[in-house]
C-alpha cells in the first residue's frame, strides 16, 4: 500500500512529463529538418529612420525583380553555391541601385549560416534556429530586418515554388500553424544551444 501511495503519483508525473516531452522533441527535430531545407534572404537596413526603411524595402523589391538568375537554383546547395559564387556581382548590383536612387552608403554582402527567432510569412511560420541566409547589410546595418525564403524560391519573382514542394508531411504541418505553443519551446531550446555555442 505504501509503495503504490509513493509508486502511482511518480509514475503519473512521469507519464504527464514523457507526454509532453515527446512532441515537443518531434518538434525540435522537425524545426532542425526545415532549417537545414531553407535558404533565407536576410535584409538589415542602415537604420529604424523613415528614409532608411524606405530604401531597405526599395532594395528589396529591386533585388526580388532582378536578382532570380543569380540568387536561385533547383536545389538547396544549388542556390547557396550561386550567391556564394555571384557575391560580387550582387554587391555591384545593389551599391549601383543605392547610388542610382541618392543613397550614398553601401552595402556588405554574405553568405552565412546565421540565427533567426520564430518568424511569420506570409500564410506561414518558420521556426527559430540557424538558417543558411544571403545576408545584405545597407550602411551601419542598425535598423530593422527583412526577410523572405530564396529556397524553396517563394519570394523571387515569377517563381511558382511553394513550401510543400521540399518539406514532408509533419514539417508543413509546423510550418503551416500561424503560431503555436510549440514555437516557443522550439525557440527557447534554439536560443539556449545557440547562447551556450557562443560562450565556448
Amino acid at each position: 500500500m505504501k509503495f503504490n501511495k509513493i509508486f502511482i503519483p511518480l509514475f503519473l508525473t512521469f507519464t504527464i512529463i514523457l507526454g509532453i516531452a515527446q512532441p515537443v522533441v518531434a518538434a525540435v527535430k522537425t524545426s532542425e529538418d526545415i532549417s537545414n531545407k531553407v535558404f533565407r534572404l536576410h535584409i538589415l537596413a542602415n537604420s529604424n529612420s523613415t528614409e532608411d526603411q524606405n530604401t531597405k524595402l526599395m532594395l528589396k523589391n529591386f533585388i526580388l525583380e532582378n536578382s532570380k538568375d543569380v540568387i536561385g537554383g533547383k536545389t538547396l546547395d544549388e542556390a547557396i553555391s550561386n550567391a556564394k559564387n555571384n557575391r560580387k556581382e550582387i554587391t555591384e548590383m545593389c551599391n549601383e541601385y543605392l547610388k542610382s536612387i541618392g543613397i550614398d552608403y553601401k552595402v556588405v554582402v554574405s553568405v552565412v549560416k546565421e540565427y533567426f527567432k520564430t518568424r511569420v510569412y506570409d500564410d506561414f511560420t518558420l521556426p527559430a534556429g540557424k538558417y543558411n541566409s544571403l545576408k545584405i547589410e545597407l550602411g551601419e546595418a542598425k535598423g530593422h530586418n527583412w526577410w523572405c525564403i530564396v529556397f524553396p524560391s517563394v519570394c523571387l519573382s515569377a517563381c511558382t515554388e511553394s513550401m510543400n514542394d521540399y518539406l514532408n508531411e509533419d514539417e508543413m504541418k509546423l510550418v503551416s500553424n500561424t503560431y503555436s505553443p510549440k514555437f516557443k519551446v522550439v525557440e527557447i531550446y534554439e536560443s539556449a544551444k545557440e547562447k551556450i555555442k557562443n560562450m565556448r
